[in-house]
């Protein structure tokens, strides 16, 4: 959400020493996937482009869903 014009570019959440989050359709094309080692996900795909996370904005929208979720189900 934070960089549209880098959709299609392959992109994942993680730091450089440490395991990704998540990646998109573009670095997974190379082999990238979550929970890989960025290391070696660099030499998946050399090109790769790291975000740092951000649990902060993750918890705000996880929120979020779950209010619209709890609309249709209370229990949730």
């Amino acid at each position: 959400l934070d960089n549209p014009d880098k959709k299609d570019l392959p992109c994942a959440v993680g730091g450089d020493n440490s395991v990704l989050c998540t990646a998109n359709y573009a670095a997974r094309l190379f082999g990238v996937r979550a929970a890989m080692p960025t290391f070696i996900a660099k030499k998946l795909c050399p090109e790769l482009i790291l975000f740092k996370p951000n649990f902060e904005k993750y918890r705000k929208f996880s929120d979020i869903f779950r209010d619209i979720l709890r609309k249709f189900d209370k229990d949730i």
